[in-house]
């Protein structure tokens, strides 16, 4: 979504997209997304490559080939001009760089239709060429390229697999364990003193990507699993208040950080990159050991949902960046009945400083 909706909205903004024609050009860009993912069995950040960035830019891509109107041909040139525009590292993790390639992922995509829309050529093939992008992008170096009826839009990949969305600004493979955190100090109503040591087990892909054991600010908090488990245990919740380098350095939090013993297993969830749960116990100064149960969803995903309530929380804590409570209120209204709105231009226009 981080990608497909930056795009959507700044293409479909001057086009006069309506809020339908914004939906429906997010399916698109969903669906194909979704059909590269089917075709290649690896696990992109296995092989150093940050899916958004890579299978993002060709989703959006067909997403604003979607908002132009353009025919067969023209989307089949959208996207292999996308193709040769995707790149992303997950090393890049924990920096300003991170969220750079979602800003230009959402621009090649773009870029690429609008290239398109006006004649610029890219091969039809680039995709499934034994030099095309699926094969230069396999972590398995075996993606499934022979001819079949793969149903683009007849089978909906979306109706399956749903949206996750991540109720922590943080990676999301810390997800799963700041839940079970947060419940063992609610529970237990748990404070740092008394806790010894916090150990939490989670796949090993999981743990390449949350690399920043001893994170210095807060871009370099967002992959750390143990600025997650002490921000759970010292603030009781893990928001963009937390977010803040004066945070992240406090002496209680960097204690706390220091109690955080991780493990991984080798095991994958069959439809994801991350372990088939995260398991989190916190052992106590008086010897005891809470222990909470496996997560196997994190709050927020498609199988655990997120409350109407939560979700309206959610995106206030993200808008209250740079807008008042009463503009964001009003910002999330609009959003929430999209398919009704007649053209993008009556979401209102904030500018950022």
């Amino acid at each position: 979504s981080a990608v497909l909706t930056s795009a959507i909205l700044a293409e479909g903004w001057p086009l006069g997209a309506s809020g339908l024609d914004a939906l429906t050009a997010y399916v698109v860009g969903y669906e194909v997304w979704a059909l590269m993912q089917d075709l290649e069995p690896g696990r992109m950040h296995e092989r150093g490559f940050h899916p958004t960035a890579i299978w993002g830019t060709l989703a959006c891509a067909a997403a604003c080939a979607r908002l132009n109107r353009l025919d067969a041909q023209q989307t089949t040139h959208a996207i292999a001009i996308a193709a040769s525009l995707a790149a992303g590292v997950s090393a890049n993790f924990g920096t300003m760089t991170k969220s750079l390639h979602v800003g230009r992922s959402a621009q090649a995509g773009v870029l690429a239709a609008r290239l398109a829309k006006v004649g610029f050529t890219g091969s039809p093939d680039a995709l499934e060429h034994s030099t095309g992008f699926m094969r230069a992008h396999s972590p398995s170096g075996e993606p499934r390229l022979s001819p079949a009826d793969w149903q683009l839009g007849r089978k909906w990949r979306m109706a399956e697999l749903g949206i996750n969305i991540k109720r922590y600004p943080m990676c999301y493979g810390t997800h799963r364990s700041i839940d079970a955190m947060l419940d063992l100090v609610e529970e237990h109503n748990l404070f740092p003193d008394s806790v010894a040591e916090i150990n939490v087990r989670i796949g090993d892909t999981q743990a390449v990507m949350l690399r920043n054991h001893e994170p210095k600010t807060a871009l370099e908090a967002k992959f750390s699993m143990e600025f997650a488990m002490a921000a759970a245990l010292i603030a009781r919740r893990v928001s963009l208040k937390e977010l803040e380098d004066a945070f992240v350095r406090r002496e209680d939090i960097v204690a706390s950080m220091k109690k955080v013993r991780m493990t991984t297993t080798s095991e994958r969830l069959p439809d994801g990159p991350f372990g088939p749960d995260d398991r989190v116990n916190v052992v106590l100064r008086n010897g005891e050991t809470l222990v909470h149960e496996p997560v196997t969803h994190a709050k927020g995903s498609w199988q655990k949902p997120l409350t109407d309530a939560e979700l309206r929380q959610k995106f206030l804590d993200c808008a209250s960046v740079g807008l008042s409570k009463k503009q964001a209120v009003s910002l999330f209204d609009l959003l929430s009945s999209l398919e009704r709105l007649s053209s993008l231009r009556e979401l209102p226009v904030v500018s950022m400083h």
